[in-house]
């Protein structure tokens, strides 16, 4: 399979889609850390916020990857690649593997030249508070590389069972699409608190507030429970606790993303095995 990965890789090294995803977060993150400064200047900042700016190419990096991942393999597809691979003896499940490999080792890259671009561009526009004073970084670092390996695990199992690129690339937009659904949906339930405070009109007609009132928004019970779970295992919920300084992280997340990943490779290269490949 080592040879598979080194030829994948070398493609990849190639590919324009790759190297234009490249050039667009590395402007992204000047882009920001320039706004950020801009924010500093007329706004003021919160020193804790600063993780908003760092990993903020974790709200969209699913749609990046829902571009490059078919539009990588879809190339196998239309140049009879794959086909090749398969008749001079290599293994499906080899073929498959090396495919996901590399497409995760794209997404891992993408990460690192976004954080590396953003803790220049964080030096030069804002200065060291901007690095310095965000918390639980290697924690953020891993939890982002499991979330990559999961949207990774997604895209890659569409592209491969689907020969047709473009229909391969809708198809995974719409999922990247479902994913900010979710978040607007599951990630915003679950902040709302237990209590809230409300404002009333007193009988004297002055406006009062009303502390510790019972929140009708509040996600309760077994309903609680299971948001919670989808949470865990929704990349794109997690991606939201990456730019939020206040998150706290638990093993539960990486661990069912970790898992969720697994079966869905497996499930892949499953039915990679069994697809008719003209």
């Amino acid at each position: 399979m080592s040879r598979l990965i080194y030829a994948n890789m070398v493609r990849m090294i190639k590919s324009k889609v790759f190297w234009i995803s490249e050039i667009f977060l590395t402007c992204y993150s000047v882009f920001v850390y320039a706004m950020a400064a801009v924010n500093v200047r007329n706004l003021g900042m919160v020193n804790n916020g600063w993780t908003v700016y760092f990993f903020n190419e974790m709200l969209f990096i699913h749609v990046v990857m829902a571009v490059l991942i078919p539009f990588f393999i879809g190339v196998e597809y239309s140049d009879g690649t794959i086909r090749n691979k398969i008749s001079v003896g290599h293994k499906r499940t080899d073929i498959y593997l090396a495919n996901v490999i590399v497409c995760y080792a794209a997404g891992a890259v993408q990460f690192f030249t976004y954080s590396a671009v953003s803790a220049l561009s964080a030096l030069f526009f804002v200065g060291k508070p901007a690095l310095t004073s965000m918390g639980q970084i290697p924690w953020r670092i891993g939890c982002s590389l499991v979330i990559i390996l999961a949207y990774t695990a997604v895209y890659a199992l569409v592209s491969m069972i689907d020969s047709n690129k473009m229909r391969a690339v809708v198809v995974e937009l719409v999922i990247a699409f479902v994913f900010v659904i979710l978040i607007t949906q599951i990630y915003r339930d679950l902040q709302e608190p237990e209590l809230t405070n409300r404002v009333v009109a007193a009988e004297s007609g002055e406006m009062e507030i009303e502390e510790n009132i019972p929140n009708s928004k509040y996600v309760s019970g077994a309903k609680r429970v299971v948001y919670e779970w989808l949470d865990a295992c929704l990349p794109g919920d997690q991606s939201m606790y990456m730019i939020d300084p206040d998150a706290a992280f638990s093993v539960r997340a990486p661990l069912c993303m970790l898992g969720e990943s697994i079966v869905l490779i497996a499930v892949g290269a499953y039915l990679f095995q069994r697809k008719d490949i003209q």
